[in-house]
Order: structure tokens, then C-alpha cells, then sequence
């Protein structure tokens, strides 16, 4: 099974940050869409990705018209050693075992990107490193043909 597919209506949940204040995506797409990374600490492609990520989100300025959501499969303190090894300074989510909210978005593999459009809908959803997605999310290419990275690599 694979995650939840393009045009699915996203679950809402709530989970807490590593401040421990909750964010609710329901409430947050009133604001417009949400793209939520889930992750795993141990995921080579994970460390691989998020530092694409946190480059997307240090040069979106303030007319970005999104919010940018990681969400931990792994421990507070696991989580926040990661945040701070890799510089990222976007809101960073705690999915606790059993994983509840990576279950209602039938996550097989980390990374695990979505776009939730502020009408509940998935606009994109994709896993691994994807160049084609990330510039999706970033909104411009921030890829060349000839930077040395792969299309994409399996997560």
C-alpha cells in the first residue's frame, strides 16, 4: 500500500511540536496549504533531504503562501538533536508510537512529502528525494541540470 494518493482529502490531526504547542492542520489551512515531511532521524534520505527543505523554507520569504510541517517518527530528544544537526528551523511535529497520524496517511517509507491545499485536498504527494517535488514546494527550480544530484533516490 502506498500513501495516501493526489486529490485524497488529508486527515486532520493534532500533534505537538518540540515546544509542545499543538498545531492542528484543520486550523492551519484556514491560512492556506500545508506541506507536511514525515520522517525518521535514522532514514539516510531523510538526512539527505532536509537540508533542501530547510533551504526551501530559509529563502520563501514572507510572500510563501505555505506552511511547512516535518513530522517526527522518533523521540523528542532524538528529534531535537536532528532539528539542530541539520538547521532546521521550521515547525517540527511529534507522531509518538503507534504513529497514528503516519497510519491515517498510510506512510511506507520516509521521506514522505505531501502539499495539503487549503481546501483539505493532497496536491502532490510523494516520498524519497525528489527534485521534480521539492521544486513543486519551493515554487521555482532550485535544481539545475548539472548540480551533481540524482532525480531522485528511494527513501
Amino acid at each position: 500500500m502506498r500513501q495516501l494518493a493526489r486529490g485524497v482529502q488529508a486527515p486532520d490531526f493534532e500533534l505537538t511540536d518540540m515546544n509542545g504547542v499543538p498545531h492542528r492542520l484543520w486550523r492551519a489551512l484556514n491560512h492556506g496549504p500545508v506541506v507536511l515531511v514525515f520522517f525518521k532521524i535514522s532514514c539516510p534520505t531523510s538526512q539527505f533531504t532536509f537540508p533542501y527543505i530547510q533551504k526551501i523554507f530559509a529563502n520563501a520569504g514572507r510572500d510563501w503562501r505555505a506552511q511547512l510541517w516535518a513530522i517526527s517518527q522518533d523521540e523528542l530528544d532524538d528529534t531535537r538533536q536532528f532539528a539542530q544537526q541539520y538547521g532546521i528551523t521550521f515547525d517540527t511535529l511529534i507522531d509518538e508510537y503507534p504513529y497514528d497520524v503516519s497510519n491515517a496517511y498510510s506512510i511506507v517509507s520516509v521521506p514522505t512529502t505531501f502539499i495539503v491545499e487549503a481546501d483539505g485536498k493532497i496536491s502532490l504527494s510523494d516520498n524519497g528525494f525528489s527534485k521534480d517535488s521539492l521544486n513543486q514546494i519551493a515554487g521555482y527550480e532550485m535544481f539545475t541540470p548539472d548540480d551533481g544530484l540524482p532525480a531522485s533516490r528511494p527513501g
